[in-house]
């Protein structure tokens, strides 16, 4: 990255995304990830990380409404909530949104929570989300908080990096297991899984091993146009057929009880994403068939 522009070569050089850079907020380094957040003329902010997008401020909203509300809304009770990544707060926001006990967000990086509430204010209201006495942030990494920590809970959303460096082991069958332990009788979970044009891998084997735990599971789609390659993956997960499959009265009682007007999320689409199309039901596999 120059201070003009800014290529991304998350495919490899065959395939990669570009932007014109207005400023250079901040650049620097955790013990963990590079950090770099910049302005852009048509994102607004963007955070990137070990040279990797991962949210902007002008389509944010597009990937934590689906993450969030989708287990969110599928729940009957979400009381007890788990963030697991979600450093920039986006996702947190959404789960203040509803009627909750309480949320434990564990992020691994605190460089990036406090360079975030700094450069990238909207996602986070500016650190007010992180103060709201519902919310624990622990700056941790998730896969030794949860092998030590027995806690369970309502939600799980997990909102992390591409599978590379830190992000790695939160693909792993020991980490999908932990998450599962962690999961209440009636709980249900999410998961992001990358673009299925170029990372076909990633949603197949996590509905495989969130199968292979017992556990009820499909992909479902957004497209978030920073993301490059495509319509995006998230996986939901659930223990029991009423939270696997909510109706749309349910959704939309649900959400009515919400009162907090959403710019994406709506029950009809929540349903739709479901729907996925041949070659991507031919890509996350058997796995994907057996819900």
């Amino acid at each position: 990255m120059d201070s003009q522009r800014f290529i991304e070569n998350l495919h490899g050089e065959a395939a990669f995304q570009g932007f014109a850079i207005e400023e250079i907020l901040f650049q620097g380094s955790s013990q963990y990830q590079s950090i770099n957040i910049v302005q852009t003329s048509h994102f607004g902010r963007v955070l990137i990380l070990d040279g990797i997008v991962q949210t902007t401020q002008m389509d944010e909203f597009m990937y934590h409404e689906m993450l969030v509300h989708v287990p969110m809304l599928s729940n009957v009770t979400p009381c007890d909530v788990l963030i697991i990544g979600g450093g920039d707060g986006g996702a947190l926001r959404e789960v203040l949104k509803h009627d909750i006990n309480r949320v434990d967000m564990i992020e691994i990086d605190r460089l990036v929570v406090e360079k975030c509430i700094e450069y990238l204010p909207t996602l986070n209201n500016s650190g007010i989300v992180f103060e709201d006495p519902r919310a624990n942030l622990i700056i941790e990494d998730a896969f030794t908080y949860l092998n030590r920590e027995h806690q369970r809970y309502d939600v799980i959303v997990c909102d992390s990096t591409d599978p590379i460096s830190a992000g790695e082991i939160l693909f792993s069958r020991e980490f999908y297991a932990l998450c599962e332990r962690s999961l209440k009788p009636h709980g249900t979970m999410s998961f992001q899984d990358g673009v299925v044009f170029f990372q076909p891998s990633e949603a197949r084997d996590t509905l495989c091993q969130l199968h292979d735990l017992g556990l009820l599971a499909k992909a479902y789609q957004i497209a978030v146009p920073s993301y490059y390659g495509g319509s995006m993956l998230l996986t939901y997960a659930a223990r029991r057929n009423s939270e696997f499959t909510p109706s749309l009265d349910d959704l939309r009682h649900r959400l009515d009880a919400l009162g907090d007007e959403l710019r994406h999320y709506n029950p009809a689409h929540h349903l739709a994403s479901f729907c996925l199309p041949n070659w991507i039901e031919n890509v996350t596999g058997e796995c994907s068939a057996k819900s």
